[in-house]
């Protein structure tokens, strides 16, 4: 009887991760993880490590983007897109420059 029991259970669990993974994206930000109702079901997209994903990344995963987009999360898009730009490290602040020019410079102080 026991093994019927826990037969069930697992059947229950299993069933249970079936329909989530038909019903919901996971996604895996910088905000933390999300969890997202797919705007069609199926198995694409499951899960997703949205953190370095690039615009040109994007442009595969359209029904993911259209999840995020109609769930009030469409701000992750433009922040992963944002991450390969090529404007990364174009605009350092002043003080980073001059602690790498200070430390690119000799240091001849006379004694």
């Amino acid at each position: 009887m026991r093994r019927i029991i826990a037969a069930l259970i697992f059947m229950l669990i299993g069933a249970g991760g079936m329909y989530a993974a038909f019903e919901y994206h996971v996604v895996q930000s910088r905000e933390g993880w999300l969890f997202i109702p797919k705007s069609q079901v199926g198995l694409q997209d499951t899960y997703a490590d949205i953190r370095k994903w690039q615009a040109t990344t994007w442009k595969s995963h359209p029904q993911l983007a259209q999840s995020l987009i109609q769930n009030g999360k469409g701000n992750l898009i433009i922040q992963s897109a944002s991450n390969g730009s090529i404007f990364n490290g174009l605009f350092q602040s002043s003080e980073k420059k001059r602690s790498a020019a200070r430390q690119a410079a000799p240091d001849h102080r006379y004694k």
